[in-house]
């Protein structure tokens, strides 16, 4: 059974009839392979010619040396008749030949007739105190067992031997059950006197043939020799099939084969095959553990601006039983979704559409692919962090974005600024256009009131300064503390303290997630929390970092410790001094050995 094209399975059959002559012009039609219970019919059948494997195996005996008037022995014309096969024009030169003798030469595995014939000259068995062996038999029959040079070749053993002993029996019963669990033929010449062909043990040999497909010959010198090309060429002729398998499980699997023709129904024994059957392996290639998608401008949170807007992906499909198949379609999961599933070639590419992600997270990738067995196969789980990273705005990006807004809010207060200088040189009053809409009414006619002569009213004091939009300073609120940044040996740096205004602030290197930003390696995305528990109280907490947060050169845990003006605060390699603007208390200082964390 030829299995390296799974699931495609190929073998080779010879069908033989009950004489042990081999039946030709099957065709297609006649053949039903059964596997597994399950009737197939085969995508390809036809006859080969693909050669013998044949071994000359020689057990002399007594009868060997016995000669005639002429002076020549049995085994002599036995050799002659060997020769005239090899002088022939008939034969093949893919048979593989072999020749063994009890006391003799040994020669394997010959692909020329004239190697085997000169070995076959060489060879002289020994006189009347020779006996029958079959050990010889049974190196023959397994070097007839091995490897052919080619597949489909046929198998077969030439035993020629004198009259065998009843103690022979058991171990050529034997013999044969291996032959035939072996595929291979035994035929055998016995030489012995013509009033022996009719002894029981001459029986067990005829036995040993038949029950392998063989032929038995007895030769007391007299008999024409049959020719070793007839024997030949039953082998050389053999049947190729090839059929599609339904197996989609490892293990131990029986095969046979049905063979129906007009006059003709045989079935071939039952074979048992074993056969490994594994789902495919799909496994990613060089897949990333972050994507990180950026904003092409500040302040830019669109999913559909951000990029890479996709992702590339590949997977490799193995077959671990080494029996490669096609695929029916693959499949690419994220978070339990499908998000492409692939029909047809090219199976091993997925495209990862990433424009639907606005918010840093982690994704969980599984491929699966699916064999034309409907055997399938998935990834191990793949996290892949997505991370969405967008710049911080600066005051020249601002003012690049909002350059028509800045350009009219100039004008406008370039003209209030104008206003205002007018008016406070006294160039312009504020009265100026209500005293001009007081002379129009004045002269005109229809408006004029009735004269009466009243005391002109005291005239009130100017109130245009209170009503001018003079600008106000935005509220700041008032910081309870202070982080004033320390040097090594403890100074204070000209860098501006963080002011702690909040009941609650954050600490880390990333502007999204905290309230105070700390630019530095050593700082994590979200490394320390401080507390005011309540008025000149306050707790600062570490958040599981890798430097660590530290109070007076003390690492502290998420629990955190309660801290106090004068302090000394590390935030990874960042050193500062907890400073409240009204301390209530100061820690007597306490001498601690070890050095800070940085």
């Amino acid at each position: 059974m030829e299995s390296d094209s799974f699931p495609i399975l190929s073998t080779y059959l010879d069908i033989r009839d009950t004489e042990g002559n081999f039946v030709g012009d099957l065709r297609l039609e006649h053949i039903t392979i059964v596997e597994d219970g399950n009737r197939l019919t085969p995508s390809r059948f036809e006859q080969v010619r693909a050669g013998a494997q044949f071994v000359l195996a020689v057990s002399p005996g007594p009868a060997f040396a016995i000669r005639d008037s002429r002076g020549i022995s049995r085994f002599d014309y036995l050799a002659e008749g060997l020769a005239a096969w090899a002088g022939s024009k008939e034969g093949t030169n893919n048979d593989d030949l072999s020749f063994l003798a009890s006391g003799g030469p040994e020669a394997t595995h010959l692909r020329e007739k004239d190697d085997f014939l000169q070995v076959l000259g060489s060879y002289r068995p020994p006189g009347r105190e020779a006996s029958s062996d079959v050990d010889i038999l049974a190196s023959a029959i397994d070097i007839a067992a091995d490897s052919t040079p080619q597949p489909g070749m046929g198998r077969g053993v030439l035993f020629i031997t004198g009259l065998p002993t009843q103690d022979f029996a058991p171990g050529l019963q034997n013999l044969a059950a291996r032959a035939n669990q072996r595929g291979v033929k035994v035929f055998v010449w016995m030489v012995a006197s013509s009033d022996q062909f009719d002894f029981p043990s001459t029986s067990l040999l005829a036995d040993l043939a038949s029950s392998t497909g063989g032929r038995f010959f007895a030769y007391s010198g007299q008999e024409p020799i049959p020719s070793l090309e007839e024997y030949l060429e039953s082998l050389r002729s053999t049947y190729y099939l090839e059929f599609a398998s339904l197996i989609t499980t490892g293990g131990l699997h029986q095969l046979s084969v049905e063979v129906k023709r007009e006059g003709l129904e045989l079935t071939t024994p039952v074979q048992e095959f074993e056969l490994e059957v594994f789902p495919p392996s799909p496994a990613f290639i060089s897949i990333p553990m972050e994507v990180v998608r950026t904003a092409p401008e500040e302040d830019q949170v669109d999913p559909a601006v951000l990029s890479p807007r996709q992702l590339a992906i590949e997977i490799l499909v193995e077959f671990p039983d080494g029996h490669p198949r096609p695929l029916q379609s693959t499949s690419l999961t994220i978070d339990g979704v499908n998000v492409q599933t692939n029909s047809s070639p090219p199976f091993e590419h997925f495209v990862w559409d990433l424009s639907g992600y606005s918010s840093t997270g982690e994704h969980v990738l599984v491929a699966e692919a699916v064999d034309s067995l409907n055997l399938t196969g998935r990834t191990v789980e793949t996290t892949v962090l997505v991370r969405i990273d967008i710049p911080r705005q600066t005051v020249l990006g601002i003012i690049s974005k909002n350059r028509s807004a800045l350009a009219v809010l100039s004008v406008l207060i370039a003209g209030a600024v104008l206003l205002l200088v007018l008016v406070m040189g006294g160039r312009l009053q504020p009265g100026f256009f209500r005293e001009m809409r007081r002379r129009n009414r004045r002269t005109d006619p229809v408006t004029q009131p009735v004269p009466v002569k009243v005391e002109p009213p005291t005239q009130p004091r100017p109130a245009w300064r209170s009503r001018l939009p003079w600008p106000q300073r935005a509220a700041v609120p008032t910081a309870f503390a202070f982080l004033v940044p320390i040097g090594e040996s403890g100074e204070e740096r000209s860098t501006p303290p963080l002011s702690i205004s909040r009941d609650e602030e954050t600490f880390g290197r990333e502007a999204d997630l905290v309230t105070q930003v700390l630019d530095d390696g050593s700082v994590e995305p979200i490394h320390a929390r401080l507390l005011r528990i309540q008025a000149g109280e306050y707790r600062i907490m570490d958040e599981g970092s890798v430097a660590g947060t530290w109070v007076n050169y003390t690492p502290i845990s998420k629990e955190g410790v309660r801290i106090v003006h004068g302090d000394l605060v590390h935030i990874g390699r960042l050193g500062f001094r907890f400073v409240e603007r009204a301390p209530k208390r100061v820690r007597k200082p306490v001498a601690t050995p070890g050095e800070p964390p940085y």
